[in-house]
């Protein structure tokens, strides 16, 4: 399918506080219109049209023809954009295909990934003579209900939408898959003095063919300061993921959101933010080494906290590679590495005790366990190993990376460095031996 983008408007309130059209707008790194588009790609759609209207030079000088993004972007100029964007939205009829069936939406709208992906496969249910429209029904989560479009609905169909209406249970997310029926609604709608985009959904509904989609993941309608706000905040608690381990979710995220929302404005790299938490992690297992325990824990800890961080603008920007994604793994292990001999280095010139040594090699063959059963386990099973779900009781156990560092750390504040190696040997190959006996009853 093609995705059509309505850009014509003039975005009035937010204007006062970025001097530049309303798609334009960059949120976290990326233009509002930006993330749509790249969102959309992310669910295979590789052909845009936007339709222009009040900044058409504007916006067509900063897209382009998409080749930046990787993508095909076409432009249709509404030029009666101020009558209503259901003007605006008719203008796509000059470049409709037969039969075809297009995404629709609007391009200040932000959506998450799942809901997008669900709503674009549902576009094989619906008929050629039908509108789908994206649809919540959790009105209590809905972000400033007053100013959203309201649907009266029945069951999965719409039988009104206005944003006035009283009698509704629904609201319209700004997002659709239309067919040549919604153009022909829209310019029945245009004869009759209807130019706003509701007033040809109507004539949809009136027929009892407006059906809806319900979702179940965030999307904000960016019209406002207020709603600009919101919208960062919502993204960024969205980058938590999953696979977090107790420390990362409830410690290291509440720090690496925070320089992720700095960063996101700059040109750096994911792959520079590992870098970056790695040479952290070197620096932890030098001061280790001179016995500034004090100093390697803090940077033991900062260096955990940062490697979040690169998987947060990965997301964020949608910068996600799988060199990515082995670059990341790879400095990981060394940075563990260096940090355990720095630690290593300290005890055994301190005491010349072979105990040190041995310690250490325990705790370098454990270590790497936990990578190494996830990817395994995601390898053989093509699902990931998720610790929240699958280690029970045993999730707490302080074995995950951000665990671990989590204990150097309080080993060099409370300068308890040996026994913070011996207890990352013990937890590490407990946490190996107790997943392979929970891997009987999973695989």
């Amino acid at each position: 399918m093609r995705a059509v983008f309505l850009a014509a408007g003039e975005g009035k309130r937010l204007r006062p506080y970025f001097n530049r059209p309303k798609p334009l707008v960059h949120l976290l790194g990326l233009s509002l219109i930006e993330r749509n588009i790249l969102s959309l790609r992310e669910c295979g759609i590789k052909e845009f049209v936007v339709i222009t209207g009040c900044y058409a030079d504007e916006i067509q000088d900063y897209l382009g023809n998409g080749e930046k993004l990787g993508v095909e972007i076409k432009y249709l100029h509404s030029e009666d954009w101020e009558l209503g964007n259901g003007v605006t939205a008719y203008t796509f009829h000059r470049d409709y295909r037969q039969n075809e069936k297009f995404i629709l939406m609007m391009s200040d709208h932000i959506f998450g990934l799942d809901l997008l992906k669900t709503f674009i496969d549902e576009a094989g249910n619906i008929k050629e003579n039908e509108l789908l429209i994206a649809a919540d029904r959790r009105l209590e989560k809905v972000y400033d209900l007053d100013e959203c479009t309201k649907i009266k609905a029945e069951q999965d169909y719409a039988l009104k939408l206005g944003k006035q209406l009283h009698d509704f249970n629904a609201v319209d997310c700004g997002l659709f898959i239309g067919t040549g029926a919604l153009l022909d609604a829209l310019s029945k709608a245009i004869s009759q003095g209807g130019y706003t985009f509701t007033d040809g959904v109507n004539i949809l509904a009136e027929s009892g063919k407006a059906k809806l989609h319900f979702v179940n993941d965030f999307w904000i309608d960016v019209d406002d300061q207020a709603s600009y706000q919101y919208c960062e905040k919502i993204l960024l608690q969205s980058l938590v993921s999953a696979k977090d381990g107790f420390i990362s979710r409830h410690l290291n995220r509440r720090f690496s959101l925070r320089i992720t929302r700095l960063l996101a404005r700059t040109g750096i790299t994911p792959n520079q933010v590992t870098v970056i938490s790695f040479l952290t992690a070197v620096a932890a297992a030098f001061c280790f080494a001179l016995g500034k325990n004090l100093c390697g824990g803090l940077f033991a800890q900062l260096s955990s906290i940062i490697d979040g961080v690169d998987g947060e603008i990965a997301r964020l920007k949608f910068q996600k590679s799988s060199y990515g994604g082995l670059f990341d793994s790879i400095l990981d292990r060394y940075a563990d590495f260096v940090m355990v001999i720095g630690v290593t280095y300290w005890w055994y010139s301190a005491t010349n005790s072979p105990v040190a040594l041995l310690v250490a090699a325990a705790a370098l063959t454990g270590i790497p366990m936990s990578m190494l059963f996830k990817e395994k386990y995601h390898a053989l099973t093509g699902k990931p190993f998720l610790p929240e779900r699958y280690d029970g009781i045993f999730r707490y156990l302080p074995a995950n990376r951000d665990g671990r560092l989590f204990i150097i750390m309080l080993g060099g504040i409370f300068n308890l460095l040996p026994a913070a190696l011996v207890i990352l040997a013990v937890v590490a190959h407990l946490q190996t031996f107790i997943r392979l006996y929970q891997a009987r009853r999973l695989m």
